[in-house]
C-alpha cells in the first residue's frame, strides 16, 4: 500500500528542531549542515538574513519523518531523506510549489539532493545546474604531524577587520552561489566566542580558520583559507589540526569540514591529520523561467 504523506511547515525553529532534531543526531557529521544551521536558528531566527527562513517536514501518518528541508533566503535549500524516499521529496516538491515558494537551489547529501533537483527541474521548467560537489569529513584524533613555522593564535577583538578581509578574499576566490559580506562587526560575535583563529609566522598572519555551526557532539571547522602569496608551506594544514585539537580539548567528540571535491590539495592534507571522509553534498543552482 502506497504511503500517505502530508507536508508540515513551522514558523518557529523550537518546534522544528523538536520533532526533527533526534532524527539528524543519528549522525552528526553527515547531517551537520541541516543540525547546525537549525540549532543557530534557535538562537536567532534571523541569523542569515532578514528573510524569515523555510523549515518543512515530511511525514507519514503515524507521524514518521520521511523528509526534511530547510531554507534561508538567499541561500539554497538544505533537503534531507534518509533513508532516501523520493515519494516524500516529491510530496516536499509540490508543496513548495503550492505555497509560492521561489528556491534558488538546493543543497544536501548527494543523493537527496540529486533526486530533489530532478524533481524541481521536472515539475517548475527551471534548469537544475550542478555547481559545487563537497565532501563531508570527520575527526575524532588528531594525527601529530610536521609544522611549519610560526603557531596558532586564538583572534582577539582587534583582530576582526583583518579575520573579514580574509574570509571576504576566500569568498571572492571560491564562492559559488550568494555569499555573506563579512564585516568586522559581523566576525565579532565568532571572535568572542573563542572561534576564530590565525596562523601567524613571523608577525604575520598567513591563514584562518573557524568554528562553525556547534551540533550535539561536534563543530564545524570552516572558513579556512591562505592568501596566494602563502601557500605551499603548510599553513592551513597545520591551523586545522591546532583548531581541531584546540575542540577537542573544549569538549566536543568530534570536529567536522567540507572540502571542494576539485581541490585534490584540500582533501589531502586534512586526512593527512586524521580526517575521514563520510559522505558527499551536491548544491544545485536552479534558472530560467519556471513553470508556476
Amino acid at each position: 500500500m502506497k504511503e500517505v504523506l502530508s507536508v508540515h511547515f513551522f514558523e518557529s525553529p523550537d518546534a522544528f528542531c523538536e520533532q526533527a532534531q533526534p532524527h539528524w543526531e543519528a549522525d552528526e557529521t553527515r547531517n551537520n549542515l541541516i543540525l547546525g544551521l537549525a540549532l543557530r536558528l534557535k538562537e536567532d531566527l534571523h541569523a542569515f538574513g532578514a528573510a524569515d527562513p523555510m523549515m518543512a517536514l515530511v511525514k507519514n501518518t503515524e507521524g514518521q519523518i520521511r523528509a526534511s528541508a530547510l531554507m534561508t533566503p538567499p541561500f539554497a535549500m538544505i533537503v534531507h531523506s534518509e533513508p532516501l524516499n523520493t515519494a516524500a521529496l516529491d510530496e516536499l516538491a509540490e508543496s513548495l510549489i503550492a505555497n509560492s515558494w521561489q528556491l534558488p537551489g538546493v543543497n544536501g547529501v548527494a543523493e537527496a539532493s540529486d533526486c530533489f533537483a530532478a524533481l524541481w527541474q521536472e515539475k517548475t521548467g527551471q534548469q537544475a545546474r550542478n555547481i559545487v560537489n563537497m565532501r563531508a569529513y570527520e575527526l575524532r584524533r588528531v594525527v601529530e604531524v610536521d609544522f611549519p613555522s610560526g603557531q596558532m593564535k586564538v583572534a582577539e577583538e582587534g583582530d576582526a577587520e583583518v579575520a573579514a578581509d580574509m574570509l571576504n578574499a576566500m569568498s571572492g576566490e571560491v564562492a559559488v552561489g550568494p555569499t555573506r559580506l563579512h564585516t568586522a562587526q559581523s566576525i565579532l560575535e565568532s571572535i568572542r566566542q573563542n572561534r576564530v583563529f590565525f596562523w601567524v609566522d613571523a608577525g604575520e598572519v598567513v591563514s584562518i580558520a573557524i568554528g562553525n555551526r556547534p551540533q550535539i557532539k561536534g563543530i564545524c571547522v570552516s572558513g579556512v583559507y591562505t592568501p596566494p602569496a602563502h601557500r605551499g608551506k603548510g599553513y592551513a594544514r597545520a591551523l586545522v589540526a591546532e583548531v581541531s585539537k584546540e575542540f577537542l580539548s573544549r569538549g566536543y567528540e568530534l570536529t567536522n569540514l567540507f572540502t571542494d571535491l576539485s581541490n585534490p590539495t584540500s582533501n589531502k592534507i586534512y586526512q593527512e591529520v586524521g580526517y575521514q571522509p563520510v559522505c558527499d553534498y551536491h548544491q544545485y543552482e536552479f534558472g530560467n523561467t519556471p513553470k508556476y
